[in-house]
């Protein structure tokens, strides 16, 4: 006997507790937000980053991984970084765009942290024992890391946007990283790093106005740093690059639209559309490409920022024959979605995927961090937390159809496929686009 399931639990409201926010005159902004039940207080620092070049990059590159090495001066003492935290040391990484620094210490500690945190900002040390291990280490993995496909397709579909900026480089030869000194990196520090408008998100059981009252004693003094952010004008429309990859046994399909700031009020619509489309598993173009025909074996259609300028990605990793048949299919579901505008089931789906991921995002202390950490990235106020699911709930079927037609309609307005140009070549001339072989990656 079949019997039918039982209806989904009615969905809990999304609860954020009061954050503390600061924009202080200098341009550091605070996020101090109290939430119970974790032992350890979570700490992220995101420092603005303009590298400009591959070599640039390379110094960062060493910045973060010879990050809170050595020792640091305190209590008139030289006192190893390792000794100088209670929980041992926070963690750097990088992007192309920004230094962050994550540390986890209980909140007694926490003044301690912050403190230690910023006096390596203001003043990294880079000891040369460290420096020489990191140097070899990434001298040896530069042939890996530009040989990665989606790196590979990322730094193209960039030039194909915005032109070939050297910002989007490849990776310097391994013997100018070689010789890379702890000069440079500090150099590198002085002039890239935009510290006086670093965002500092503190998330744990704490007092979130005494928290930003001491965030505020320990960070307001940074140097201010010289860094220019890189806002080029995008690269005229249709720009769509084969990048050759002989003997690849797979293709990589990136193509990117339109897009409006996560603050817009079309966002929402958008965001229904683009779930619609390719944004998650019950999408379109997954049904079409992967369930349906097996012809790819991932495609998803994503929000980017890069270089302050927001857009939408698909991406669509296939194998070499199917790559003319995936392109096609995704240019078709692109036109279907203007002439057969997303239906009331569809947009109750991807609503309800939309509404949980954001669930999902705030359900632990490290979670939440990362949502606020993306959110100041993309200068987006915190209140869009409690706004946004309420404002899902209010789309309407003609402003997603409008989102379809606006952001969508137009078609790619750039491309990249990286695959083997003799299996793939003659199956993309037929879509009518200017592919333009942008040279051989190995």
């Amino acid at each position: 006997m079949t019997r039918p399931l039982p209806p989904l639990h009615p969905e809990k409201p999304l609860a954020l507790p009061r954050v503390a926010e600061r924009h202080l005159p200098s341009g550091l902004r605070i996020f101090a937000v109290p939430r119970k039940g974790a032992p350890l207080v979570e700490v992220r620092v995101l420092v603005p980053l303009s590298a400009g070049d591959p070599v640039r990059s390379a110094a960062a590159e060493l910045l973060t991984t010879t990050a809170f090495s050595g020792s640091v001066r305190l209590d008139g003492r030289d006192v190893p970084w390792d000794s100088a935290f209670t929980t041992g040391r926070p963690q750097a990484q990088r992007t192309a765009e920004w230094l962050t620094v994550v540390g986890h210490v209980p909140a007694a500690g926490l003044d301690r942290m912050l403190a230690m945190t910023a006096s390596w900002l203001a003043a990294p040390a880079v000891p040369e024992d460290r420096l020489a291990r990191e140097r070899e280490r990434l001298s040896q993995a530069l042939a890996i890391l530009d040989a990665q496909p989606q790196r590979i397709v990322l730094r193209e579909l960039n030039r194909a946007r915005y032109g070939d900026l050297p910002v989007f480089g490849a990776w310097p030869p391994a013997a100018t990283v070689a010789a890379l000194t702890a000069d440079d990196v500090l150099d590198t520090h002085r002039r890239c790093l935009s510290l006086r408008e670093a965002r500092v998100i503190v998330v744990g059981d704490i007092d979130a106005d005494a928290t930003a009252d001491a965030v505020t004693r320990a960070f307001d003094g940074l140097p201010a740093g010289t860094a220019a952010p890189v806002r080029p004008a995008p690269a005229p429309a249709g720009r769509m690059r084969l990048v050759a990859r002989p003997g690849a046994a797979q293709s990589h399909v990136a193509l990117s639209g339109r897009s409006v700031p996560f603050d817009d009020p079309r966002y929402p619509a958008l965001a229904v559309a683009n779930a619609v489309f390719a944004g998650y598993f019950s999408s379109r173009l997954v049904a079409n490409v992967r369930e349906r025909r097996g012809l790819a074996y991932h495609a998803l259609s994503r929000f980017d920022r890069t270089l302050g300028s927001p857009s939408t990605v698909t991406d669509v990793v296939c194998g070499t024959p199917s790559t003319g048949l995936v392109v096609s299919e995704v240019l078709t579901e692109l036109t279907r979605l203007v002439e057969s505008p997303p239906t009331p089931r569809e947009i109750d789906g991807a609503r309800t995927y939309l509404r949980g991921s954001l669930l999902t995002a705030t359900a632990s202390q490290s979670d939440l961090a990362s949502l606020l950490a993306s959110l100041c990235c993309w200068d987006v106020g915190t209140d869009w937390i409690q706004q946004y699911p309420r404002q899902l709930l209010e789309v309407t079927a003609d402003e997603v159809a409008a989102a379809c037609r606006d952001f969508f309609g137009p078609g790619p307005q750039a491309g990249v496929v990286l695959g083997d140009p003799a299996a793939v070549g003659p199956s993309l001339t037929r879509f009518g686009f200017d592919f333009e072989a942008a040279g051989e990656q190995t």
